[in-house]
């Protein structure tokens, strides 16, 4: 399988070099190790990445937040809860989601519109990839790096509630196939943990 080949069309140039790194990173295995992450291979993408780390449905601490997205969000997240990012009612299917992108390694896409206090809509494009640790083959790490779709106005900092739930997720085959999600975040016939 051709991996960069096979990504997804309408994902945009940045997206694409964020994966094209992350093959990199990968070699010949199906998943890159953390040593292998050269976050400085990332250029100005950096400042757009996340890597969070998975450890259980209620904790996903932010390791790094680039600099881009503190900016955008007025606030850095690295050390916090990803999950706090949303909604009471909404973690349980964003841990799903993250859990099924680890389960059956994939990479993911997904978009959101961002607000901000002056009423401006940033529409933006997250990637994401799984990456091990060094000691284990398992997936535990999530490499994401978020696209602005339109150009930005500095000093413009968008609304915490409009980061809540994105849309138009899709998983993206990295060799080991698409989990088997439902609509309800279920995996059929296995278990996401």
């Amino acid at each position: 399988m051709d991996f960069l080949a096979s990504l997804p069309a309408p994902l945009t140039a940045p997206s694409r070099s964020f994966f094209a790194q992350w093959h990199r990173w990968r070699g010949d295995r199906l998943l890159p190790r953390r040593s292998a992450m050269d976050a400085n291979g990332l250029g100005d993408l950096r400042g757009y990445c996340l890597l969070l780390d998975i450890r259980g449905r209620d904790s996903i601490p932010i390791c790094f937040a680039g600099n881009m997205v503190v900016e955008l969000l007025g606030t850095d997240l690295a050390g916090r809860n990803y999950l706090d990012l949303t909604e009471p009612e909404n973690r349980s299917r964003r841990a799903a989601l993250l859990f099924a992108e680890i389960a059956q390694p994939c990479a993911a896409v997904i978009y959101y519109w961002l607000q901000s206090a002056r009423g401006r809509t940033l529409p933006v494009e997250l990637v994401s990839a799984p990456l091990c640790n060094d000691d284990t083959d398992q997936p535990s790490l999530v490499l994401a790096c978020a696209t602005p779709l339109v150009p930005g106005k500095g000093g413009d900092v968008m609304q915490a509630a409009s980061y809540t739930e994105g849309e138009g997720l899709r998983f993206i085959d990295i060799g080991a196939g698409i989990p088997p999600v439902g609509a309800d975040m279920a995996m059929f016939g296995h278990s996401i943990q």
